[in-house]
């Protein structure tokens, strides 16, 4: 049997943090709470590179965009 190991490498926490630009604590409550994709494998998250991209893109999309003009104190 010739199984393929062609997937993509997971992402601990710290690594999703950086990448997201964001504190690991953060990242975990997020995963927790099913706002972030995530793995849970035992008790850690693992996360894919892609899949966090794929979330960042669709919530730029989505959410509406702020213009505020810039105010001056008097």
């Amino acid at each position: 049997m010739n199984m393929s190991t062609n997937f993509e490498p997971l992402i601990d926490c710290e690594a999703a943090a950086e990448l997201l630009g964001i504190h690991p604590k953060t990242v975990q409550k997020m995963a927790r709470e099913g706002t972030l994709p995530a793995i849970r494998i035992g008790k850690h998250w693992r996360f894919r590179q892609s899949a966090l991209d794929s979330w960042v893109r669709s919530a730029l999309h989505s959410a509406p965009a702020l213009c505020v003009s810039p105010t001056k104190e008097a």
